[in-house]
């Protein structure tokens, strides 16, 4: 971070020729009056590529015309905040629009028709002059106001409608009074009204979509900037061509100003949040936790808006170019979008996780917060594609169109988004709970928008799609309150009588009936039913719906080939793995004890070979020796 924030610095200081930028000696009018002979030039090229077949950007000259006019078109900004009229000015242009009036009057009726057009034509530029050039006055008249930029842009917006409907007006009264046919021959002078009006609209819709620039560029002006780096360069006693070391002392104090205010910051959000839901040392011990966390992405803010400071202050007294702004207004968008999830990332996780303690439900929570991750990244995409200049309702609108084909290219993804939908309101699963589904078999560590996730029993990780835990069967070993099923057989061997056999089974029930791990029947849920499941007991089992089993059997189930078994078949309390591991291993050990103390042995595997006329073999075993 302090490599990227020197590197910001870095390109506010090098660049030393941009720090002595000054205005040439010119003025609004001087600017507009080259942007309109621009504009002529332009019409000609075009004119002249619709003449050859070809297309005016493939022209050379073309594209340098372009350049000059947008050079133009970046000084007015800083013009507008020094434009001047002076009175006898004014008094000369009211004189010279009332002669010309009365002279397009009087060839109202005239009936060279030529020599009217010819005047009007002129009126209605003058006319045009007047509409921008007193917008331009009511504009500076605004900034004076501190006027916000929303009511800025509402003033231009009302100038470019009073130009476009005047305009309008004005050249329809001519053509109706001219007539059709010295129109048509008086048509290039009504295109020298439509590049004249044309001028003045591009100028409106820059000034337009550089509000924001215009208003801080005139803030600069108002806190008398230049008398400020004129004193730093008074009082610093040496020189260099090209330099000038009173923005330079400027910069470098406004951007060391801000950025020191980082941690001051980054404390008092963090202590505004907490104190909102948390309380004493619980508060203190999170704190820092999420100083830590935003302390980064509001460093980056804070430098960024030194940069944009520090940039307006190189440009001044010029506006900072539209391309420049946009692109840093693009770098805010991110940096804000990094602080907003950072925020969601550090205070948020903390503040879910205590709603998590109360409702259990962590994966709704998390599911919760990567939609609004999700919506917070498009609205910003939206946000940078907007001030990349691309028009964003279009992009919205052409979705419809392209409605199909998004739709069956993304077919997979939405189906498994409302898979996880239907998966958490099913609640077939939670996180942290041991399923099996397929051959699949782990514990859910987290259950995404697209897939699950699933941490198998020999530490891999599985991601599972979840369309298919949706569709597929799910086995969910955590959904069970009570009880963890100890099946086996325990094989006597055959010299045992049948009482022998019977009281060893009758001391293996009682040892299990009085065992502390053991499940019993008075261990069942239904014997204290919870509020929220007394409505449903007449419907379905209680027991089976929680997950209560407290089954206990202890028979002799079966003469086998080399013993007699006892088949044992029960529960224990605890459903943890390694807790039922240790009461299974208790339960063994006591029947081993049981079986000893009853007389009686574990039979295992074995033949028994039965001869029959001892003697015949005798006398024969005799003869062989």
């Amino acid at each position: 971070m302090k490599k990227m924030i020197l590197a910001i610095f870095s390109f506010i200081i090098l660049p030393l020729n941009l720090i002595a930028v000054e205005l040439d000696d010119v003025d609004i009018v001087v600017i507009v009056r080259q942007i309109d002979k621009i504009n002529n030039q332009i019409a000609l090229v075009k004119a002249q590529a619709t003449d050859k077949n070809e297309t005016a950007d493939a022209n050379s000259l073309f594209k340098g015309i372009l350049i000059k006019k947008n050079q133009l078109l970046d000084q007015i900004p800083s013009l507008l905040m020094q434009t001047k009229f002076s009175q006898e000015e004014l008094d000369k242009f009211q004189r010279e629009k009332s002669l010309l009036e009365a002279k397009v009057k009087k060839l109202k009726n005239n009936s060279n028709k030529r020599s009217y057009i010819q005047s009007a034509v002129e009126l209605v530029k003058m006319n045009i002059d007047e509409i921008f050039y007193s917008s331009v006055l009511n504009f500076e008249k605004l900034f004076k106001e501190r006027a916000k930029t929303a009511k800025i842009r509402t003033a231009i917006e009302e100038a470019l409608l009073n130009l476009q409907t005047s305009v309008y007006a004005s050249t329809k009264e001519i053509k109706d009074i001219a007539g059709v046919e010295i129109v048509e021959e008086s048509s290039s002078l009504f295109e020298g009204i439509s590049l004249h009006q044309k001028t003045f609209e591009e100028i409106l819709i820059y000034l337009k979509d550089n509000a924001e620039l215009i208003t801080s560029n005139y803030v600069f002006s108002e806190l008398n900037l230049k008398t400020a780096i004129d004193f730093v360069n008074n009082k610093i006693p040496f020189g260099l061509k090209g330099v000038n070391f009173g923005k330079i002392v400027i910069i470098l104090f406004v951007f060391l100003f801000f950025i020191s205010f980082t941690r001051i910051l980054s404390k008092i959000t963090s202590a505004l949040l907490l104190k909102l839901f948390f309380k004493g040392n619980q508060a203190a011990a999170t704190e820092d936790k999420i100083i830590n966390i935003i302390k980064r992405p509001m460093l980056f803010i804070l430098a960024l808006y030194a940069f944009d400071i520090c940039a307006s202050i190189v440009y001044y007294p010029l506006a900072v170019p539209l391309k420049f702004a946009n692109y840093l207004s693009v770098v805010f968008i991110i940096a804000f979008t990094w602080l907003i999830l950072s925020v969601l990332s550090g205070y948020g996780i903390v503040f879910i996780s205590e709603i998590t303690k109360k409702s259990g439900r962590k994966e709704v929570i998390n599911l919760i917060l990567k939609i609004i991750y999700f919506i917070i990244v498009v609205i910003a995409l939206l946000a940078i594609l907007s001030r990349l200049g691309f028009n964003v309702s279009a992009i919205i609108a052409s979705l419809g169109i392209g409605g199909l084909a998004v739709a069956l290219a993304a077919k997979d993804i939405l189906a498994n988004f409302f898979a996880s939908v239907m998966l958490l309101f099913d609640n077939s699963f939670s996180q942290g709970d041991w399923i099996v589904c397929g051959d699949i078999e782990g514990t859910v560590v987290e259950i995404g928008l697209r897939k699950t996730t699933v941490r198998t029993f020999d530490n891999a990780l599985i991601f599972v799609p979840n369309l298919k835990l949706a569709s597929d069967p799910i086995r969910n070993w955590n959904r069970r309150r009570l009880g963890r099923r100890i099946r086996m057989n325990v094989g006597l061997e055959y010299g045992a009588t049948s009482a022998q056999v019977k009281k060893c089974a009758d001391d293996i029930r009682n040892m299990l009936l009085s065992h502390p791990d053991i499940a019993k029947p008075e261990d069942l849920g239904s014997n204290s039913i919870h509020s929220s499941l007394l409505y449903r007991q007449n419907m379905v089992s209680i027991d089976d719906l929680a997950g209560y089993k407290t089954n206990l059997f202890v028979v002799v189930d079966e003469f086998a080939d080399s013993s007699i078994n006892i088949m044992i078949y029960c529960f224990s309390k605890s459903i943890i793995w390694g807790e039922f591991l240790a009461v299974k291993q208790d339960v063994m050990l006591k029947i081993m004890d049981i079986v000893e103390a009853n007389g009686l042995s574990f039979a295992f595997p074995s033949q028994s070979v039965y001869l029959e006329n001892l003697k015949d073999i005798d006398k024969t075993l005799k003869e062989l020796s």
